[in-house]
C-alpha cells in the first residue's frame, strides 16, 4: 500500500471521529504549490459555503486539507501556519475574514515519492469547537509556511466544481504577499475552478428547544423582578 493512499485513510479516519461532514472536495483538478525556499513569507487562503447554505450555526471540530510536495530530491519539512476564518481570509468574498481559529503545526514531513515527480498527503487539523457564525456559513482557510527546510516545491492539492461532494465551492483563491490580500483564479480550464481540497467536520449547532426558551424567559423575568 502506497504512502499516499495510506495518509488518506488515515485523514478519513481522523476526520469520521470528529464529526459530521460539512464541506468536502475531491482532488481532480491538478494541484498548485506556491511554497519553496524563496518564496515563504507569502499566505495562500480558500473559502466555501457550508452544507450548502444552512442558515443556522455550525461547531466545527476539525479539517483534513489535501497536501503536496513537487520536484524535491530529499524529504524535507516545514511548519505549517493555520487560519480558520469567517469567510475569505482576505475579507473581499462573502465575510469579514476575521480569523475563528489559528494554531501552527510544526514540523510537518515534506515527502518525495521516488516513483513520481509528486506526492500527495493528507493533514488533519483539529479544532476546539469553533463556532461558524451563521447565516450563510461562508467559511475559509489560509496556509502560510516558516521553517521551510525542502528542496522542491509544496502546496496543495485541487479539485474543480464536479469534485465538490459536501457543501459550496467559491470561484476565487486568496492571496497575502506580506502586506495585503487580493484575490485571484485559476481560471476555467476544462474542469472549472480549481478549489483547495478541503475536508471540514463538525455538527450543526442545536436550535433551543420551546422548553428551554420558555426556561430562559422564566429566569430573566425573575431576575428583573428583584
Amino acid at each position: 500500500m502506497n504512502r499516499a493512499l495510506i495518509a488518506a485513510i488515515v485523514g478519513m479516519t481522523a476526520a469520521c471521529a470528529h464529526g459530521d461532514t460539512l464541506f468536502k472536495n475531491v482532488a481532480d483538478n491538478g494541484f498548485f504549490t506556491p511554497f519553496n525556499s524563496h518564496n515563504t513569507s507569502v499566505r495562500y487562503g480558500d473559502s466555501g459555503w457550508l452544507s450548502n447554505f444552512q442558515p443556522d450555526g455550525f461547531t466545527v471540530t476539525g479539517i483534513t486539507l489535501g497536501l503536496l510536495t513537487y520536484g524535491g530530491t530529499s524529504n524535507g519539512s516545514t511548519d505549517i501556519t493555520f487560519t480558520f476564518n469567517n469567510g475569505d481570509p482576505s475579507g473581499q468574498v462573502f465575510g469579514n475574514g476575521a480569523t475563528l481559529y489559528s494554531t501552527t503545526i510544526r514540523n510537518v514531513a515534506l515527502n518525495v515519492d521516488e516513483t513520481s515527480s509528486f506526492a500527495t498527503f493528507d493533514l488533519f487539523i483539529p479544532m476546539p469547537n469553533i463556532q461558524t457564525l451563521g447565516g450563510f456559513n461562508n467559511v475559509g482557510f489560509s496556509v502560510g509556511v516558516s521553517n521551510f527546510n525542502f528542496d522542491g516545491s509544496f502546496g496543495f492539492q485541487c479539485s474543480s466544481a464536479y469534485g465538490q461532494q459536501v457543501g459550496f465551492y467559491t470561484s476565487n483563491a486568496s492571496y497575502f504577499n506580506g502586506s495585503s490580500w487580493s484575490l485571484f483564479s485559476f481560471g476555467g480550464g476544462p474542469y472549472g475552478v480549481a478549489n483547495f481540497v478541503a475536508e471540514i467536520v463538525g455538527a450543526p449547532v442545536p436550535a433551543p428547544s420551546a422548553a428551554g426558551i420558555l426556561r430562559l424567559g422564566l429566569f430573566a423575568g425573575s431576575r428583573r423582578r428583584r
